[in-house]
């Protein structure tokens, strides 16, 4: 036995992962892709997802994680994340970009100012997220 508990938790924010398994592991440090490998790669996983969404979330998911960089963030909203929102829109289309991205940042609600910021970066970029979905139906 190595000695090494598997079940406990090495979370970002939480242990530092290096000091706790630098020695046991060789790590290596991933960065996001450029923009336009970004591109390519997200147009595999939703080939039906327009070009002007997936340059609409490039954007915002770049501008959030210059403020995970930055420290405004904790969380590095990866291109992890991105792919998981085009999947759901590649498989449930009459979803929607607001659907798609609440499984992915709506346990950010519980965080009042980085919500606030979250949604009006999206805004920024085009995104009409955290606002309520209108339906299609008319109330009787």
């Amino acid at each position: 036995s190595s000695g090494i508990n598997a079940e406990w938790p090495l979370r970002p924010g939480g242990n530092d992962f290096y000091a706790v398994m630098g020695d046991l592991l060789s790590c290596h440090a991933i960065d996001n892709p450029d923009p336009q490998s970004e591109l390519t790669l997200l147009k595999q996983y939703g080939p039906d997802v327009s070009e002007e969404i997936l340059l609409k979330l490039i954007g915002s998911f770049s501008e959030l994680r210059a403020m995970s960089d930055a420290g405004t963030f904790l969380y590095p909203y990866s291109t992890r994340e991105l792919v998981n929102i085009v999947k759901h829109m590649q498989a449930y289309p009459e979803d929607g970009i607001t659907t798609a991205l609440s499984n992915v940042l709506d346990f950010e609600q519980q965080q009042g100012d980085i919500w606030n910021m979250l949604v009006s970066i999206l805004h920024k970029h085009g995104i009409p997220f955290g606002a309520r979905p209108i339906s299609n139906i008319s109330p009787r």
